[in-house]
């Protein structure tokens, strides 16, 4: 037995919120039709910053949606025309100040895939270095957190590192970053 595929039959923005769009959607699923909403985000970016020494550079900073700080990788919007790839050593700068060496691709996750149809492209910056003060904008008070590999593990256990996305990017990280010669 399959899966019952809803069917969407009419589709409309209910609001915009800066870079936020909810969509409204009639679907139909088994004879009954139902609203869903989904929301429509860019693309975004999420990077593991190592130092030539072996610690991760991540970020800490007040989130909206805990009202609490957390702890988790650089991150950020892609904006529009541009590249993920440009996006990343951007925001690692922006948030931490710090600046890498090489960037390598960990490939791309959907963040919340029952609700967005996102991407979050993940990168694993090598050789950073602090190269100055972190250059957020009026609304984003960040600073850089360099933790040892087993550090970062240990906050991924306890809850320290909660960030899913950040969690993803910090396990792919640590996989290349331990397994693979420079």
């Amino acid at each position: 037995m399959g899966i019952t595929i809803p069917r969407r039959h009419a589709s409309a923005i209910a609001g915009t919120f800066g870079p936020l769009a909810v969509h409204r959607h009639e679907v139909v699923a088994a004879g009954a039709p139902y609203p869903v909403f989904t929301l429509e985000l860019a693309d975004w970016i999420s990077v593991a910053a190592i130092t030539d020494a072996g610690e991760f550079v991540l970020v800490r900073q007040h989130r909206h949606g805990l009202d609490a700080v957390t702890i988790e990788t650089a991150g950020g919007i892609v904006d529009p025309g541009e590249e993920p790839a440009a996006a990343a050593p951007r925001e690692l700068l922006e948030e931490t100040g710090y600046a890498a060496e090489s960037l390598e691709a960990l490939g791309w996750v959907h963040p919340n895939p029952a609700l967005q149809a996102n991407r979050c492209f993940l990168y694993l910056a090598r050789g950073a270095r602090r190269v100055g003060e972190p250059l957020g904008d009026e609304h984003e008070s960040t600073e850089a957190v360099v933790m040892s590999a087993d550090e970062v593990t240990a906050a991924m256990q306890d809850g320290r590192i909660s960030h899913v996305i950040a969690v993803v990017t910090l396990l792919r990280a640590l996989a290349v970053a331990t397994s693979a010669p420079r």
